[in-house]
């Protein structure tokens, strides 16, 4: 293999970690709980649960998508910008980071995060199980992105970050599907799992025992990819 491919197969493979840690992400862990908790409270049953979560799920994976085309699309038109887009996503990812790492203390010491969702946000998920659970999920899952962008799409910026760098606009495509699919897997399955009877209680007590951990270890893995990019050694 040359030394491209060798550069392209540690891509794939950090990256493909990367995302699966996004997709654990405790703001994830929090609304997959909550939207099977109103289901369950409705009376909704596996087949409502499960085209919910879908839906959520497809608003996530359609947004990340528009998002990561849009700034591979921007790149290719003005070459020129790639340096200062890069740079900038360093620097962001960079802060991101260090606001991880300073919410796993007031985590630990407030027992509340600096991460919070807007109440209109929660009250419009109220309203997911009634009309068009799937249209009202998929425009939930979009939203909440969007809200929740520091918290669910950090990590995804140190990907895009990595493929403005080292990709064209088609290649990128291709790996943005893969990853984003990536991103939103770990939330499916544990969708179906909660479709099938685990109690969303156990999923928040999960979330509340360790998202300081998991805030505090993906800060620094944020802070070392932003290093890492920062150096060119990714």
């Amino acid at each position: 293999m040359n030394e491209n491919g060798d550069e392209d197969a540690i891509l794939f493979e950090l990256s493909s970690t990367i995302v699966l840690l996004a997709g654990f992400n405790p703001c994830l862990l929090a609304v997959l709980a909550f939207l099977a908790s109103i289901t369950i409270s409705s009376n909704g049953g596996k087949k409502e649960m499960l085209i919910i979560i879908g839906g959520f799920c497809a608003g996530i994976f359609t947004t990340y998508m528009i998002a990561g085309i849009s700034f591979l699309k921007a790149v290719t038109i003005l070459p020129a910008s790639r340096d200062f887009i890069t740079l900038f996503m360093t620097l962001l990812i960079g802060v991101l980071g260090i606001w991880h790492i300073y919410d796993a203390y007031h985590l630990r010491y407030h027992s509340k995060s600096t991460f919070k969702t807007p109440g209109s946000i929660v009250s419009f998920m109220n309203k997911i199980h009634e009309k068009n659970a799937f249209a009202l999920s998929f425009f939930a899952g979009g939203l909440f992105s969007l809200v929740k962008a520091p918290c669910v799409g950090a990590v995804y910026l140190s990907i895009l970050d990595m493929l403005i760098a080292r990709t064209d606009l088609l290649e990128g495509v291709v790996y943005l599907f893969v990853y984003n699919f990536g991103v939103v897997l770990p939330v499916l399955v544990l969708g179906v799992f909660l479709a099938f009877g685990l109690s969303p209680e156990t999923v928040m007590q999960f979330r509340d025992k360790r998202r300081s951990a998991i805030r505090f270890v993906t800060g620094i893995v944020l802070l070392l990819l932003a290093l890492l990019l920062h150096l060119n050694l990714i």
